[in-house]
């Protein structure tokens, strides 16, 4: 009890990852000699609650968010959020800009040259990556979000009773997890970070330590659902718990691998085309190494697959293997079974809100 008292005044994040299957949140308290967690919790959502970016069941989704929260900590109030899909849009540029010219209205006005939405329908932001005052080059990260989805969410949390004080992208919040996930032994050469969502698989790439681009693929965990319900006759739950290596004796666990075989050919085929983008942009032949994460990370043999497929050296991502945190806080549940689920809402939560 003292431990939490003496915790409870310190900095805490919490972030809040809506996905398209489930909900997770995970409160962090930000020490000076580390990160501890405070709270975390995992819901799913019904089918149909959330279809792509548009929410369906709104209702529903609001009883969800309010249930985790009050199963968590019923005083937590702000929340760091991400967005990821068709309403967000990232690009990295280079360009040349004199000293004496205002560099934020050349990199907005830029933007709206680039972004494919109108520019009157979008929130504009973006992070400055590299700067050479010799060629008085800059490289400029930019990122559009469509303001009707975004609003949609923002009205969504207040109605639940939250307040979403940063509005961040999965992308970046996998990829700060990683920084802090492989800081003690970080990776050179390009690594490729996939989250397997159920709806969409983000593909972000890392070249050297630092962010270099993210690209999305349509086949996620719920082609792999699919799969299993037409080729082995399954329902929905039967389903959902065979790709947790979890089904009854009378489901014939070769047909189940072979019918994830199946699926992964097609999540193959588009993270191959993502990193022959990437490998034309840099003009860069290899992809060093792939860390998965999402629920679809657990998928049986996922990884061994993917590492035979692409010949390249895969893991799971565990980012709680740098956060401190009670042991009984999981209860009877091991840790690595379930933590590169965790994995955005984590690097939600390592956001500092001031």
């Amino acid at each position: 009890m003292k431990l939490f008292t003496k915790l409870s005044s310190r900095k805490a994040t919490v972030g809040l990852d809506i996905g398209n299957h489930s909900i997770k949140l995970v409160k962090v308290v930000h020490l000076k000699e580390g990160y501890f967690l405070e709270a975390v919790g995992i819901k799913e959502l019904p089918a149909g609650t959330i279809e792509g970016s548009d929410i369906k069941k709104r209702d529903v989704l609001i009883d969800a968010i309010s249930n985790l929260v009050n199963q968590c900590d019923p005083s937590i109030v702000e929340v760091v959020m991400s967005m990821s899909g068709h309403g967000i849009i990232s690009d990295k540029f280079i360009f040349k800009i004199d000293p004496n010219e205002n560099a934020e209205e050349l990199i907005l006005w830029e933007a709206g040259q680039r972004s494919p939405f109108d520019v009157d329908d979008i929130t504009l932001d973006y992070k400055i990556l590299h700067r050479n005052h010799e060629t008085g080059e800059i490289e400029v990260l930019l990122i559009a979000a469509k303001n009707q989805i975004m609003q949609k969410y923002i009205d969504l949390l207040y109605d639940t009773g939250l307040r979403p004080v940063i509005i961040d992208v999965d992308a970046f919040a996998i990829n700060n997890c990683y920084a802090m996930e492989s800081s003690a032994n970080p990776d050179k050469g390009v690594v490729a970070l996939i989250n397997i969502g159920h709806d969409l698989t983000n593909i972000t790439f890392v070249k050297d330590g630092v962010y270099h681009s993210t690209r999305d693929v349509s086949t996620a965990g719920g082609y792999f659902h699919k799969v299993l319900q037409r080729n082995l006759g399954l329902n929905s739950e039967e389903a959902s718990q065979a790709l947790r290596g979890r089904y009854a004796d009378s489901i014939d666990a070769n047909e189940v691998m072979q019918s994830i075989e199946y699926a992964a050919e097609e999540l193959s085929s588009g993270i191959e085309l993502a990193f022959s983008y990437f490998k034309s942009s840099e003009k860069n032949d290899s992809i060093d190494k792939m860390v998965l994460s999402g629920g679809g990370a657990y998928i049986p043999n996922i990884a061994s697959i993917l590492a035979k497929k692409h010949q390249i050296q895969v893991r799971v991502a565990d980012p709680l293997s740098f956060l401190q945190f009670d042991p009984g806080l999981f209860g009877n549940m091991a840790p690595q079974s379930f933590s590169a689920l965790l994995t955005v809402a984590i690097g939600l939560a390592l956001r500092k809100c001031e």
